[in-house]
């Protein structure tokens, strides 16, 4: 068993309980990815004055380790019932359960009310980008952002 928090596929659980509550629908890994990430390091899409989890010059280095822990995470909520997946044209998509819903509700701390608010405004912006514009919007971010280094 590990104490680590951060970084792990707990953490990025809870993340895809908010968002998929926050955000009616359903989606693709690769969409939940994208969303979490940009969500969690908004400043650097032009959202808000801060990021969610403190600044970070590593950021974008960090994005494909998240997509692995992404999957176990994933995974692991599909086996609890939180979660279900089901085929679609897109491929796997994934719903938020009933017992999900109501698990995502107890959250009430103000990382969680900040975490919805901005998963919301970055699904309203990017809703009608498909997965390969997302992922060129980050990319084109992270050769942004590497400049400026």
């Amino acid at each position: 068993m590990t104490d680590k928090l951060f970084n792990t596929p707990f953490e990025l659980s809870l993340h895809i309980l908010l968002l998929l509550d926050s955000v009616d629908g359903s989606f693709t890994i690769e969409r939940i990815t994208d969303y979490d990430f940009i969500a969690v390091y908004a400043p650097d899409f032009g959202f808000k004055a801060e990021s969610l989890n403190g600044d970070n010059g590593f950021a974008f280095s960090e994005l494909t380790a998240k997509r692995k822990l992404m999957k176990t995470a994933i995974r692991d909520l599909v086996l609890d019932g939180l979660v279900a997946a089901s085929d679609s044209t897109e491929g796997i998509i994934y719903t938020l359960s009933s017992a999900g819903h109501s698990m995502s509700k107890s959250f009430q701390s103000d990382y969680a009310a900040g975490y919805r608010k901005v998963i919301k405004q970055v699904h309203r912006r990017y809703r009608n980008k498909t997965e390969v514009e997302l992922s060129g919007i980050i990319n084109k971010q992270s050769t942004k952002e590497l400049r400026r280094r």
